[in-house]
Formats: C-alpha cells, structure tokens, sequence
C-alpha cells in the first residue's frame, strides 16, 4: 500500500515526467506526496584556519536558493493544480550534498519518485542522487525518463530477474501497486543453472510466486549475444511495450558498475520506460 510518495527536484526538465507520476499514484493511492528543492552550497572543509567553503560568496548562494525556490513554486503549481495531498519543501545544505539530504527525507516515504538524466542540465548531479536515493534511503526508486507517463496501474510489467536479494527486494517492492490482471514477463538473461542460483528451470519459482499473487506472470529466457544484460533488458522492455521494468539496483558494487559499467547503469541512462529499483 502506497500512502507517502517523495519526489527530488533536481531543477531539470525531467522534474515534470517525476511529479505527473507522483501525482498518478497519489490519486490512485489516495496518497500524499512530498516534494523537496535543496539550495546546495559548497561543503566546509576544515583547516588550520577553521572551516571554510570554498568559491560561494553571498550573490552566489542568493542565486542557488532562487533555483531551488524556482524549482519548488513549479512543483507546487503542478501539485496544486491535481488536487492531491502534498508538500513542498525547501532546505539548505551548507554541511552536506544535496542527495544526502534528500535520502533522509526519502526514509519517510513508501517511495522515491525521481526524474530521469537530462544531457542538457549544467552542473546536474543525476548519477550521485540516484545512488543515494537507492543506496541510503532504505526506499524503492521509481525512475521516470523526461517526456514519459507513467501508466497507473501498469498493465504490461517486465521484470529483470535474477537470483540476487535486490531483485527480490525489486520484486516485492513492486507488488502492491501492480494489479490482480497484469501480465509480467520474468527476463531471464543467459540464466546459468546451479543449485545456489537459478536452479533447474531459471525464473520458474519467482513466476509462481507471483501468480500466487494474481500476476499473469510467464518467463521470458532471452540470450544476449553481442550486447550486454543492461541492453537486452532495454530491448525486451521495447519490444513488449512494457509499462513498467522492475530490478534490482547495484548487485555488484558502485564502484564496480562507476567504472566498468553495468546492468544498472546500461538500464538508468538508456531506459525510455519507467524503472522501479531496489537495493
């Protein structure tokens, strides 16, 4: 059950595509919804000479508060106009990021609603808020591309399975809000079969598992080929028309998927569907 929703305002075009879903699901969910705006300073540093931030002078913070208020009067606008329960907020942070900030205020909601890249946003701290969002929120995150509706419910659902606690976590996350109806597909990619693994038949138990839930739930085993497990993912979502993608975020480590690159990353900046992740 959905009762509490917060959205992040990154104060980029794809704010609008995070608060039209915020909106969806608080009026399908008779729920409220949160939305935060953080005027960010530079973070203090301490030394011999005390603490000091590094290159902001007063017009400068003056100018980093309008945008965040900017980026809140525009939420409020859109909230007001849907008639849903909600709340804008403004915060400073002189003594930490942003996206710290934000994923304490995300630990008192059901979910984190956030907007997806946006190339085009100077100075966007996209990558770092999505980490901190799934990783320190303790909160599912329901990314939604700029230009994209969230359809509510979700009627065609794939979910990228594999045997990891974040997918099931993903998995588990999702089940509230997908209706009795839906049709989900279970991706498997290149499933290999061990006994601490997919076992024999890959994809099988989770499918049952939900059909136990009333999903119309089949499984889908898929090779990648020449592309990654992030692109067939891609590629799956697109040929189905999928509504929604449900996985597990960061299975291998930040560090590991930062430079390498990997399922999460491939999915986070290529996705034209909205995407529920959980860790």
């Amino acid at each position: 059950m959905i009762r509490d929703l917060f959205v992040f305002l990154q104060g980029t075009p794809a704010d609008a595509a995070a608060l039209d879903a915020a909106i969806a699901l608080a009026q399908a969910h008779d729920a409220h919804v949160a939305a935060l705006a953080v005027a960010h300073a530079p973070v203090p540093f301490a030394s011999e000479w005390g603490v000091t931030a590094v290159g902001l002078d007063q017009a400068g913070f003056e100018a980093l508060r309008k945008a965040a208020e900017d980026a809140a009067a525009g939420a409020r606008k859109r909230l007001e106009a849907a008639g849903v329960a909600h709340e804008v907020r403004v915060a400073d942070s002189p003594l930490a990021w942003p996206e710290e900030v934000a994923a304490l205020h995300a630990r008192h909601a059901d979910l984190c609603v956030f907007g997806g890249p946006a190339p085009d946003a100077p100075g966007s701290r996209f990558g770092t808020s999505f980490d901190a969002l799934l990783m320190h929120s303790g909160r599912p995150v329901l990314l939604v591309p700029d230009g994209v509706k969230l359809m509510v419910p979700p009627r065609r659902v794939v979910i990228a399975w594999q045997p990891r606690r974040e997918a099931s976590r993903a998995v588990h996350d999702a089940l509230p809000w997908l209706p009795r109806d839906a049709r989900v597909d279970v991706l498997v990619v290149n499933p290999q079969s061990t006994a601490l693994g997919y076992g024999e038949a890959p994809g099988s138990d989770i499918a049952r598992h939900l059909a136990r839930h009333g999903c119309q739930a089949k499984v889908v085993e898929v090779e990648r080929g020449s592309h990654s497990t992030g692109q067939a993912i891609l590629e799956h979502a697109r040929e189905s028309i999928a509504d929604l993608v449900v996985m597990g975020g960061f299975s291998h480590s930040r560090w590991r998927e930062q430079v390498f690159g990997g399922v999460t990353r491939t999915v986070l900046e290529g996705t034209r569907t909205p995407v529920l992740f959980s860790h």
